[in-house]
This record gives C-alpha cells, sequence and structure tokens, in this order.
C-alpha cells in the first residue's frame, strides 16, 4: 500500500505501526485473527493491519440477530480482499434469551436481579432490611444481597450506582420478566473461544479503543495481554490507545468506507441491535424501524418488556430527580437562618 505522509509523520499512527509489526512478527508461522464485527472500529484495525502489510484472516460472528447493513458490509470488505469467516455461534441471541431472560439496565443489574428473583426475593416486603437480617434469609445468595444492600466496597458493586433503582424496584415489587445478561456471554464471549480452540488461534485481535469508553472498553488496562487460564490465546488491541480524532484522521486518509449503520442509518456505535443496554436504544430502535423494518418485529419481541420497563425506570428517575436551588434560594434560607 502506498505511504501517507500524514501518517508517517503522525507520532501515534508511527507508533502503533511499530508495535503492529513487532507484534504480528513474534507471531509469524502462527494462527492469528482479527476478531470482525462489522463496526467502524474494527474496519479501522483491518485497514491499519492492511496498511503494515499483513492479510489477517478475520472472522464474525452470527449471532442470529444482526443488521441486513452489517452483513452487506462483509461482502463490500470481501469484495476488497478481506478474508472473512462467518462463525455462527451455538445459542443465538433469540434463543438465548427465550431460555434465559431478557438484558435489563446493564450486565450486571441483570445478574444481580436474576439471583435475587431466583430465590423469590420479595422486594416489596423485604427490600428494606439489612444485609445481616436477608443474610439468614437467603444463605446462598450473598453477592446478590451485597449488592442490593449497598454493602460492597466499591460503588459500581452496588446497586445504588443505578440512582433510584432500589426504589423502584420496590415500588413495583421487581420487574414482571426475567432478567439476564446470558446473550453477551453465549452469543460473542463462548463462541469466540469455542473458535479460538477449534483453529488453535495464538493471537487474536480486537477493534476497541480506551477512549471508546463503557464496560468493554474499560476491561482492559493494555493494548496486549498474554493468554491465561481463561483465554486460550494472547490479545492484541491494535487502536486501543488512539482517540476519536485520531480514528477520523486514518478513515480519512485512506478513504475508508464504513457499514450503512453509520452512513445512512445514523448511528455512532453498533452492537447488537435494539438491545436495552444500549444508552440511546430509542434512537436505534427507531432507526430499525426506518431501516430495517422486518428486524423491528424480532427485537420488539425478544426485548419488548425490557424496553417498557426501563422507561418507566428512566421516568421514575425524572419525577424524583432532587430539586437544586438556585444561588438565590440559597440566599434567602441563609437569611432565614
Amino acid at each position: 500500500m502506498n505511504r501517507y505522509p500524514e501518517l508517517e509523520n503522525n507520532l501515534i499512527f508511527v507508533d502503533t505501526f511499530a508495535k503492529v509489526r513487532s507484534v504480528l512478527d513474534s507471531f509469524e508461522g502462527r494462527e492469528v485473527r482479527l476478531s470482525y464485527s462489522g463496526g467502524s472500529d474494527s474496519d479501522t484495525v483491518a485497514w491499519v493491519l492492511r496498511y503494515c502489510g499483513y492479510n489477517v484472516k478475520m472472522v464474525i460472528f452470527d449471532t442470529g440477530l444482526e443488521y441486513q447493513a452489517t452483513w452487506r458490509h462483509v461482502e463490500y470488505m470481501r469484495s476488497q480482499g478481506f478474508d472473512i469467516e462467518i462463525w455462527k455461534t451455538t445459542k443465538s441471541i433469540p434463543n438465548t434469551v427465550f431460555h434465559y431472560g431478557k438484558p435489563f439496565i446493564s450486565k450486571q443489574v441483570s445478574d444481580m436481579l436474576q439471583r435475587l428473583m431466583s430465590h423469590n426475593f420479595d422486594f416489596a416486603n423485604e427490600g428494606n432490611l439489612s444485609f445481616d437480617e436477608l443474610y439468614t434469609r437467603y444463605p446462598t445468595c450473598k453477592s446478590a444481597l451485597k449488592w442490593w444492600t449497598n454493602t460492597n466496597i466499591s460503588m459500581r458493586s452496588n446497586i445504588s450506582w443505578n440512582r433510584r433503582l432500589k426504589e423502584f424496584l420496590i415500588l413495583n415489587n421487581g420487574i414482571p420478566f426475567t432478567p439476564s445478561a446470558h446473550c453477551c456471554y453465549y452469543s460473542k464471549k463462548l463462541p469466540s473461544l469455542q473458535y479460538a480452540r477449534k483453529n488453535h488461534v495464538d493471537l487474536m485481535m480486537l477493534g476497541i479503543r480506551r477512549a471508546e469508553g463503557g464496560k468493554r472498553a474499560t476491561t482492559y488496562k493494555s493494548c496486549y495481554t498474554d493468554k491465561d487460564v481463561i483465554h486460550p490465546y494472547s490479545l492484541y488491541l491494535p487502536i486501543f490507545w488512539w482517540k476519536a480524532e485520531d480514528k477520523e484522521t486514518f478513515d480519512r486518509i485512506l478513504g475508508i468506507q464504513h457499514s450503512e449503520c453509520y452512513s445512512e442509518y445514523g448511528m455512532r456505535r453498533t452492537g447488537c441491535p435494539g438491545c436495552p443496554l444500549g444508552q440511546n436504544f430509542e434512537d436505534e430502535v427507531n432507526s430499525i424501524s426506518k431501516f430495517e423494518p422486518k428486524l423491528t418485529k424480532a427485537v420488539e419481541n425478544l426485548f419488548g418488556e425490557s424496553y417498557e420497563w426501563t422507561l418507566k425506570y428512566k421516568e421514575f428517575q425524572r419525577e424524583t430527580k432532587p430539586v437544586r436551588k438556585n444561588s438565590k434560594q440559597k440566599e434567602e434560607i441563609l437569611d432565614e437562618e
């Protein structure tokens, strides 16, 4: 590929290209893959690898719930010479949601609520009891009880991290469906491990940027991790340290074309279509309805109850939001004192 002075004179790109060559040269002759999602970050990684002179095989996992725009983009990338394998998951997202439950608010909230509800926890009548009182009643539910009673050391590990969620669940005596985040595990994490073991993958690469934020990005502390007991392969994130402007610059210079999800649907990020855990799932569902109507019925059937109760929770938050006193009100209060 032709060299571009704007890239070759930029320290972030020079550093990235050097690390890519160092890592991939050390895995020469071994099984290397790029886990490809069809999203813009994985697109960028694919083109970074090509720019550095490597033709790495890519694998995309068919979860049973994908945008048609994603599959069209896969064909486009293939037309550009990229080798992309489609790996079908053993448990699709629809199958997993049917058997385990629907994602609600976050993976942690879904997991903790599922544990409490599996013990027939009485939110309305037991919700305000202390940890010690609840632990005597539910001795095999310790982690969920600590979350519920805000007794974990880390604030992120307590229900209070989601403002007034506890009060909302007590008021409504829980939610009328089973929450679960199993779809993430069965549709992405487990298939990735199964694929790696079957194909003896030594190095797996992902398109994750730290600046993007979110739990997925904050899970990783470095762009490279050696294989361990959990991961049978080493993990490399080539653009982990890139900021949004770095990615935009690279994409612009190379003229990289992304999925219609970005260019036409107006999405900034793509994941599982209509996932209720997304901060802007309402906008995403509207886009699905407009651009992929056949997918609309599927996501509404799968996640409809989660959408409904997430919106109820958000409305409850708005209604119970504390009123902030302005400076004049504060002065009046001080004068009265």
